[in-house]
């Protein structure tokens, strides 16, 4: 069994694990309980035999400002604020836009109204823009309309790449198709058995997604009554009409469908919010079928069987929010989980603030992300609650 000596253990190597693991590297400072300009030592374990193999391969590639709840709209302005520099360091751009139509569908109690009240920057609009942008529409089929004009695509693949390389970079040991499965309290820290590693860490960090509540047990931690819920997305070919590439995103404001061109396809969700355990999710052939049917009525798409598939979790805690921060009355176990399905367009921005919070060193990124972040702390025990409204 080999043997390893880290300041920050970060267990989970999905775009959370991975987000604080190039922010940590890149902070400089010094490491916990280290001297004083001393780069933490950081390392990243992996059950699988890859890095981001379950939820984070597996997303919509979208930045949505104007979804979630108001922490995450935060969080999620905040990384779009760091977009520039991480493409500086690519050398090339990885957003591009993608506005966002909200449908209030004829019939639904789902309005425009409660986007307008709780999202800033959206505008109410019509129901003959919306068709103009994106023709496919059935103006039939809708009773209000309001644009997201700030929401972009986002390439996943280069932005978790530019993760990978700040790690590697960085000096970031990755041990991958090791999971943990044992965890002992030390004098200054955590003894760790992941795979056929040992791993002395004087701070354990918990970002294992939906593994994330039974990850804490093996550390003698509550659960915090986290639960993932299926998400499904397919992409079809259009047989009513040609596809735009260029159109915007459609979402519904009741949560029962979202689309969007990728290529000559459809991208489609029908944004099924069905509890699930932790597992290696595969689709099924009823919520495909409901995307299609959903997305057929409200638009002349015609959208044909799916080209591929694939389903995600996305794991929530009983308020919704993330559960991120130190565990109560011990400081060397540290909470990075229940992103619920927002990990892509907060990532940059809560590995920043996390690494910072670690080091003991500020953030930078202004009051909003700052007052978001204070609100993301864990409690000291789980309280069941209905789950937030869905993400992307």
């Amino acid at each position: 069994m080999s043997v390893h000596e880290a300041d920050i253990l970060i267990v989970g190597g999905g775009i959370a694990g991975q987000s604080l693991a190039a922010a940590l590297v890149g902070a400089g400072g010094a490491a916990p309980g280290g001297a004083s300009g001393s780069a933490p030592r950081v390392i990243v374990v992996e059950a699988e035999n890859t890095l981001g193999h379950h939820t984070s391969s597996r997303s919509a590639s979208q930045m949505q400002p104007s979804y979630g709840p108001p922490e995450i709209r935060a969080l999620t302005a905040a990384t779009l604020g760091l977009m520039p520099g991480i493409e500086r360091a690519l050398g090339t751009s990885i957003l591009s836009p993608r506005p966002l139509i909200w449908c209030g569908l004829r019939g639904s109690l789902a309005q425009v109204d409660s986007v307008l009240a709780t999202v800033p920057d959206a505008r109410e609009g019509s129901i003959a823009e919306a068709v103009s942008l994106l023709p496919a529409l059935r103006a039939r089929a809708l009773e209000s309309i309001a644009f997201d004009q700030n929401a972009k695509e986002v390439d996943v693949t280069a932005l978790l790449g530019h993760y990978r390389e700040r790690m590697s970079a960085g000096g970031v040991s990755v041990l991958q198709g090791s999971p943990v499965t044992d965890a002992r309290p030390t004098s200054d820290g955590w003894s760790v058995t992941a795979g056929e590693a040992l791993i002395r860490a004087g701070v354990v960090v918990n970002a294992a997604g939906a593994w994330a509540d039974p990850l804490a047990g093996l550390f003698g931690m509550a659960p915090r009554g986290l639960q993932a819920y299926r998400r499904t997305i397919a992409v079809a070919p259009a047989t009513g009409r040609p596809v735009d590439p260029s159109w915007p995103m459609a979402c519904d404001m009741g949560d029962t469908f979202y689309f969007r061109p990728q290529g000559s396809e459809i991208l489609a969700s029908p944004l099924e919010d069905l509890p699930s355990a932790a597992e290696d999710a595969r689709p099924r052939a009823s919520d495909i079928a409901d995307a299609t049917r959903r997305i057929n009525a409200v638009t002349d798409l015609a959208l044909g069987a799916p080209t591929r598939s694939w389903t995600g979790l996305r794991t929530l805690s009983p308020t919704g929010l993330p559960i991120v921060g130190r565990e109560p009355g011990d400081p060397t176990f540290y909470w990075l989980a229940g992103q619920g399905g927002y990990g892509i367009q907060t990532s940059a921005a809560l590995g920043r603030l996390v690494a910072a919070d670690l080091l003991g060193q500020p953030a930078g990124l202004g009051d909003a992300a700052a007052a978001a972040f204070a609100r993301l702390e864990p409690t000291s025990a789980a309280s069941p609650a209905a789950p937030a409204s869905p993400a992307a």
